[in-house]
């Protein structure tokens, strides 16, 4: 029987708070698992989403009680005492579990774990999902052995990685679960809708919803009322907050737009067979939700949330509109603005087939169905020394 340099071995994830930070983590969890007897744990908020999330797969999660950085102005004093109580789990937890090595996920969670990991000398990657390093990856940059970025081209803003000095950079993609690779390995997805058949269009506002998104979208159909495909399906992630509006804002609409059937939820646990079948994607442009896209091979149109940090998500967007894959609305102060810009985006692609197969065809040459598999190799090879 062969064994693994993992089996035995604690693996640590700090970070988290929204989808785009834990699923990366996720899809490596799985394959050091699939690899070795290992055990993994995930050290995080206490957000639903990420309890939600991290419930499905059985790994452990600690929760820390972190204050987000944007509010240390407004309340100092809980700033500095919820994230030193962050700390103080973050390091017990270290110092009982022993890991062989931590990875962190990015978000204000994965500070004082890869802090007090640094300080225990253990092995440090971290994952940079977005095109410009997050605060919270900038911070902690120097502790870091391996740096597993998404995008060739990410904007680091530190002379110590341009100096190419510790960390080592390694463009690796950014990390998708085994289904979605599983729908990139099958090939080109079709983006034809042949007579009488559901034009399928999916909605994405992140792993919380937008409620910015779903204004645009529901003023978008009712202005579009007479111009739409004779059967058309909305398939939209709402987010929890707007969830209830939508379910009534979409009962509204059926009755008023012929020909349309809508699957409106907080949160789709699988987003697989969705993305298979889509013809048309309205979505944020958070680099995770990119990078399921582009291993599918959906046509997108990109709405950056403008209160991202760094305008991380207008600078995604516009790498992959630089590269065929994506067009951009840019949201509008005014939200009848922005449905007015959308619909003009949508009407563009939803009766020209040829445009959305070329999309598709650029969104899959941005992919990397492999990630997963790539940072793992980097983590045992750390393991190993």
């Amino acid at each position: 029987m062969s064994h693994s340099i993992l089996d035995g071995n604690t693996i640590v994830f700090a970070g988290g708070g929204t989808g785009g930070h834990l699923l990366p983590g996720m899809a490596v969890a799985a394959e050091l698992v699939s690899r070795g007897d290992c055990k993994i744990s995930f050290v995080g908020t206490n957000r639903s989403i990420e309890k939600q999330i991290i419930a499905r797969s059985g790994y452990e999660h600690i929760d820390l009680p972190t204050y987000p950085l944007k509010a240390m102005f407004r309340n100092p004093i809980r700033f500095f005492l919820n994230n030193f109580r962050a700390y103080w789990k973050g390091r017990t937890h270290l110092r009982e579990s022993k890991p062989a090595l931590v990875i962190g996920l990015g978000g204000m969670a994965s500070v004082p774990v890869i802090v007090e990991a640094s300080l225990l000398k253990l092995p440090i990657v971290l994952l940079e999902q977005n095109i410009v390093c997050g605060k919270a990856n900038h911070f902690l940059l120097g502790r870091a052995d391996v740096i597993c970025s998404s995008f060739p081209d990410t904007i680091w803003n530190s002379s110590q990685v341009e100096k190419n000095q510790k960390p080592r950079v390694v463009v690796t993609g950014n990390p998708v679960r085994t289904e979605i690779r599983q729908l990139a390995e099958m090939g080109q997805k079709s983006t034809s809708c042949s007579e009488g058949d559901e034009f399928v269009i999916l909605v994405l506002g992140g792993s919380q919803g937008a409620v910015s998104v779903n204004s645009a979208v529901t003023e978008m159909l009712e202005r579009s009322v007479d111009q739409l495909p004779k059967t058309i399906r909305v398939v939209h992630q709402a987010g929890e907050k707007d969830f209830t509006r939508m379910e009534k804002t979409y009962e509204r609409l059926l009755g008023s737009i012929p020909g349309l059937k809508v699957t409106v939820q907080p949160f789709f646990e699988e987003l697989s067979e969705w993305y298979a079948r889509a013809h048309l994607v309205i979505s944020r442009s958070g680099a995770t939700t990119l990078a399921e896209l582009a291993c599918v091979g959906c046509p997108t149109i990109l709405i950056p949330y403008p209160g991202s940090v760094n305008d991380h998500q207008l600078l995604n967007a516009r790498y992959f509109a630089q590269h065929g894959a994506a067009a951009i609305v840019e949201q509008s102060p005014d939200a009848r603005q922005t449905a007015s810009l959308l619909k003009e985006a949508v009407f563009k692609l939803i009766f020209d087939e040829a445009q959305r197969i070329q999309m598709a065809t650029s969104m899959r040459r941005l992919a990397f169905p492999h990630a997963a598999s790539l940072v793992a190799d980097e983590i045992v090879a750390l393991i190993q020394g």
